[in-house]
């Protein structure tokens, strides 16, 4: 079983709230980002493409990008969207979940190819990109791997729709076998085996070769692998058997660098913080 440790109250709260600067130190914040980071935002032109796909995803458009935009809004809330199999309710626990379903279903940062059936997802957190390749067709199966136990109790709501669908694993994957430190972050979106923090969990994290070779040989091949591990998807896609790769038709990660390690005949896109590898 998954142990959560927390800090005893004479500890360190890992989360505590640092006295409020100065006004004249306090940094200019949009929402929840900060100026440069909006600023940032407002160049790159991903973004204005994701507001004209607003309307087609969300019921009221208007009102979601100005909780998108000044992080409004209070959580955990369900919001509906449309997807191409009809409309679905799915579950947020923070203006970062909000972020992250925008970011996948508006600006649509990962590819997708044609007749897409089995995916790999290796950082589920709460279930939204699985909830994505759910709903682009309806004998999609999706195989999630979240080691966090608070985002993996969320993912499994969100995704008790699609039970049948869906096989869940409460692992970490990267490039080894064994037991390690999950640090745990408020939100749940950046915990990592990367993060050091006063609140953890202890959890078991499987070698990818051993990941894709199970899904391979009960599928034949893997139409889309995600890997979104803050911190461990460089290591984690260098680690990957080259004889496994001619049953990967796609690699989505959300890092720089993959390339290296990717077979030359993919071809690459970016779009925004996430690359994404496939063959034509």
């Amino acid at each position: 079983m998954t142990q959560v440790f927390i800090p005893s109250p004479s500890t360190q709260d890992p989360f505590r709230r640092e006295p409020k600067a100065r006004k004249a130190d306090a940094p200019i914040k949009i929402g929840r980002r900060s100026l440069r980071v909006f600023m940032q935002r407002l160049r790159d032109a991903n973004n204005y493409r994701a507001l004209l796909r607003f309307a087609r995803v969300h019921r009221r458009p208007l009102n979601v990008l100005l909780d998108e935009v000044f992080s409004r809004g209070r959580y955990p809330r369900v919001i509906q969207i449309q997807t191409p199999i009809g409309r679905h309710d799915v579950e947020l626990f923070s203006a970062a979940d909000l972020s992250t379903l925008n970011l996948i279903f508006c600006r649509e940062d990962y590819y997708t190819p044609r007749h897409a059936k089995t995916v790999v997802d290796i950082g589920s957190n709460i279930g939204l990109s699985a909830i994505y390749w759910l709903t682009r067709a309806r004998d999609s199966i999706l195989y999630c791997y979240e080691p966090s136990p608070i985002s993996h109790a969320r993912m499994m709501r969100n995704l008790s729709p699609f039970a049948e669908r869906v096989v869940a694993h409460s692992v970490a994957v990267s490039d080894f076998n064994g037991m390690a430190r999950l640090g745990l972050e408020e939100s749940g979106v950046y915990s990592s085996l990367d993060l050091v923090s006063e609140l953890y969990a202890d959890c078991r994290v499987e070698h990818i070769n051993n990941v894709l070779k199970v899904i391979i040989d009960r599928h034949g091949s893997i139409d889309i692998l995600k890997i979104d591990s803050e911190g461990h998807e460089l290591r984690t896609i260098r680690a990957i058997d080259r004889r496994l790769w001619p049953n990967i038709r796609c690699v989505n990660v959300d890092c720089q660098g993959a390339a290296q390690f990717i077979p030359s005949d993919f071809l690459r896109s970016r779009v925004s913080s996430a690359e994404r590898f496939y063959r034509s």
